[in-house]
């Protein structure tokens, strides 16, 4: 029950919280853009892979950016497990971020971060073809 709790756990050391780490990340990284957001990717040479999150006041008010913040981190922490270790991850909203659920949200970042996932047997790609 323990390795189950924390696959799906979302540790401090898993989150970019200083300004510089997240400017490593946007001025290095691998930039992908979605209708909603803006993502940069870059390799971090850990054993675990780590997000940042930010959403200015273009998104709307406290409500609304924190929200966003919230959906971003609920995908991560039940997706970390598919992303491949050792990727900072900084995910910037726009401002047609702001009213999206969990659902919409999801879609966009899983069609984005392909490039980041594992493969896994069992993956839509096996099960079209």
């Amino acid at each position: 029950m323990a390795s189950a709790h924390k696959q799906f756990s979302f540790t401090k050391e898993e989150r970019l919280l200083k300004r510089v780490q997240f400017l490593n990340v946007t001025e290095d990284g691998k930039k992908l853009l979605t209708r909603s957001f803006i993502v940069f990717l870059k390799p971090n040479n850990l054993a675990f892979s780590r997000i940042g999150i930010t959403a200015s006041r273009k998104v709307g008010g406290a409500v609304a950016r924190n929200r966003v913040k919230r959906i971003v981190r609920e995908f991560f922490r039940l997706n970390k497990s598919r992303i491949e270790k050792g990727i900072d991850i900084v995910v910037i909203a726009k401002r047609e971020a702001a009213g999206k659920g969990f659902a919409e949200v999801s879609r966009e970042l899983e069609r984005v971060l392909a490039p980041a996932f594992k493969f896994q047997s069992g993956d839509a790609e096996e099960k079209r073809g």
